[in-house]
């Protein structure tokens, strides 16, 4: 029998952050969406407008703008109708799937990446669509892993639909990482009625399937990469958890990378404001190990 076990440091200390941001952490901040194109980014709206439905929150709808440095002849300003045009559609899907949700569409000046990393700040979660499936062969000219990197609070990567019914996937080592992303794994799980796919690193010992607090969790060792393990699970799942400690810049390691551009279903990278500094998923009674490389 294994337990989930959350470890913090003697003093009670926690992760460093900004004021705003610790404030934004709170039950009125909103889920927010970036949104380029209804059409390209209607799967994104769809999944922060049931995510603020079922939390109880109201739905920010975001789209940067930059103004041309030249305007076209005779262009008054149709550029800028267009973008109040993307966010006031987008908000009229999202009140039609969710009757009664509050819902604010924003057309916000600025750079795209400036853009989402502001609104990210101040909402519980951010919700944006993947760029290409297969992913760029550069990391930093990926929106989605710019920002993943970069936020101050949680960012959904909306890839594919994911499988109703199907687990909450996450993968521990027992590093500071992995301690936000399994906190995140559970509380998510137990928030969806879901079940909870640990997958351990290099060193962990097999675990039966076992109920913790009402929550199904299911142990599996990783054999082979830990990003494919990951990419794999994401298959039959709802959704795949990645941990990144506090609310600075964080270079995205390669199993992050990997399950942002070939999961199958949408991925939360998940970020540290109250969680405890350290995690470990341990058999009971005995001592906790650390359970080999970083799946980061």
């Amino acid at each position: 029998m294994y337990r989930l076990c959350f470890h913090g440091d003697r003093g009670g200390r926690r992760s460093s952050l900004s004021a705003e941001v610790a404030a934004m952490a709170g039950t009125e901040a909103p889920v927010a969406v970036g949104v380029k194109d209804l059409a390209t980014d209607v799967a994104a709206v769809r999944v922060a407008a049931a995510e603020a439905a079922a939390t109880g929150r109201p739905l920010r709808i975001v789209h940067a703008f930059m103004w041309p440095l030249e305007l076209p002849p005779g262009d008054d300003g149709a550029e800028r109708e267009q973008a109040e045009r993307i966010v006031a559609d987008a908000a009229a899907q999202a009140r039609e799937w969710h009757r009664g949700l509050e819902v604010t569409p924003e057309v916000v000046d600025g750079e795209m990446i400036e853009v989402l990393l502001r609104t990210a700040a101040r909402a519980s979660m951010l919700v944006i669509g993947s760029d290409d499936p297969e992913g760029p062969a550069d990391p930093t000219a990926s929106v989605s892993f710019q920002v993943a990197a970069r936020a101050a609070g949680p960012v959904l990567c909306v890839r594919g639909s994911g499988t109703t019914g199907g687990p909450v996937v996450v993968g521990v080592d027992g590093s500071a990482d992995a301690a936000v992303g399994l906190a995140t794994a559970v509380e998510e799980a137990q928030r969806r009625q879901a079940p909870l796919v640990v997958l351990h690193a290099e060193g962990a010992a097999c675990a039966e399937t076992h109920a913790t607090g009402g929550l199904k969790v299911e142990h599996r060792r990783v054999e082979g990469p830990a990003g494919q393990a990951l990419n794999s699970a994401s298959a039959d799942a709802q959704l795949v958890v990645v941990g990144a400690q506090g609310d600075r810049p964080t270079p995205l390691g390669p199993v992050t990378q990997a399950v942002l551009r070939h999961a199958d279903c949408p991925v939360l990278v998940a970020r540290s404001r109250n969680v405890p500094v350290q995690a470990r998923i341990r058999p009971a009674r005995r001592p906790a190990t650390r359970l080999g490389p970083a799946l980061t």
